[in-house]
């Protein structure tokens, strides 16, 4: 019974993934999710207490497409500098790919503390790239906190256009962040 519930579960996440990229995040609801599973419009019930529950696990969803895509590049990399270039371009690209599903992660409903399995998601990509977040030492967990910060920061800044604004690239903010 266990793998049928988590098996509608994830037909569900991938219904509302497919809705979010191509109608957008007001599409998202648990019974256009339900209509586009091919499920009762009562089934989402089932699985999500209401729409932030849904958005949730979609989130961790793009976290885990998120972290693949960055993970990929930065293994790439030969040096500190190189894998440090790979995180910021890779964030940044994911970000310009996919910007309601990168908007839908940092989405003002998800307050810390209230969604553990979104917070673990995000801890589980940092600790994957060598950045370790929880337990340990502060420094540690700060100097992770500062590369997210600034590839959000880029990401925010690329998406609304700023960048071009001033007639450069987020590559070439990245060179002055990467430099010796």
């Amino acid at each position: 019974m266990g793998d049928v519930v988590d098996d509608t579960r994830t037909r569900l996440v991938e219904s509302a993934l497919r809705l979010l990229r191509e109608e957008g995040l007001d599409a998202v609801t648990l019974r256009a999710v339900g209509d586009l599973t091919g499920l009762s419009r009562m089934a989402p019930y089932r699985h999500f207490a209401d729409k932030t529950a849904l958005l949730a696990a979609l989130a961790v969803r793009v976290i885990v497409d998120l972290s693949a895509h960055v993970a990929g590049a930065v293994l790439e990399g030969a040096d500190r500098r190189e894998r440090l270039r790979a995180f910021y371009t890779s964030y940044v690209e994911y970000a310009m790919e996919h910007r309601n599903e990168y908007r839908l992660v940092f989405a003002s409903e998800f307050l810390i503390g209230h969604h553990p399995e979104l917070e673990r998601a995000i801890d589980d990509v940092m600790t994957a790239l060598g950045l370790k977040t929880s337990g340990g030492q502060a420094a540690s967990k700060a100097g992770a906190m500062a590369l997210l910060s600034t590839a959000h920061g880029l990401a925010e800044l690329a998406t609304a256009g700023h960048f071009a604004q001033k007639g450069i690239s987020y590559e070439d903010v990245i060179d002055v962040l990467v430099a010796p």
